[in-house]
């Protein structure tokens, strides 16, 4: 089973989002320049300097979950970094028109 951590909420168009992450269990699969950039960026995930999850966006309205959108193999310096990508946004837009929809 699992486990998702709750590490940011919002309210938007009338739904509550959720921002959720569970650690990622598979190794990150980019295109590294050479052996060398791979161990670091690896070195820095197994160090927390980055973190290494995936990604939930929920959208719900009276605790009925109405739509998720997941997103694996995020590597970033803070959750914070992720919800200032356009990565976040763009599931939130996905969530909130499945929502909407239902």
């Amino acid at each position: 089973m699992t486990y998702w951590e709750k590490v940011y909420q919002e309210e938007k168009d009338g739904l509550i989002i959720n921002l959720e992450v569970t650690q990622e269990t598979d190794a990150p699969d980019w295109d590294f320049e050479s052996e060398e950039e791979k161990q670091e960026v690896l070195s820095k995930i197994n160090n927390g300097i980055l973190l290494w999850f995936c990604a939930r966006v929920t959208a719900s309205k009276a605790d009925i979950t109405l739509a998720a959108d997941y997103l694996g193999g995020c590597c970033y310096d803070s959750v914070e970094s992720f919800i200032q990508d356009g990565y976040y946004a763009d599931m939130i837009a996905s969530v909130i028109t499945e929502a909407k929809q239902k």
